[in-house]
C-alpha cells in the first residue's frame, strides 16, 4: 500500500494562491488605494470637495442597496 500522500503547508499555500487573482479581480491593489488617497487629500487641499450631507445619503443608499441584494441571496 501506498502511504497516503499529504499536502505540506506551503504547497496549500500555493494551490491557494491561484485562485486568490480571480476572486479579488474587481478589488483595488494597495498601490491603486495609495494612489486614490493622494488624489483625495490634493482634492480636499485645492477645496474640491463635496457636502456631508451628500456623501452621506450617498452612503445610506449603497449599504442600503447592498443590504438588499443580500437577502436576495438569502432566498436561494
Amino acid at each position: 500500500m501506498d502511504p497516503i500522500e499529504r499536502k505540506t503547508p506551503a504547497q496549500v499555500i500555493e494551490d491557494a494562491s491561484e485562485f486568490a487573482p480571480t476572486i479579488d479581480d474587481d478589488e483595488p491593489t494597495s498601490e491603486e488605494l495609495i494612489e486614490m488617497l493622494r488624489e483625495r487629500l490634493e482634492d480636499v487641499k485645492a477645496g474640491r470637495t463635496r457636502p456631508a450631507r451628500e456623501f452621506l445619503r450617498e452612503l445610506r443608499e449603497t449599504l442600503a442597496a447592498d443590504e438588499d441584494a443580500g437577502q436576495d441571496h438569502r432566498d436561494f
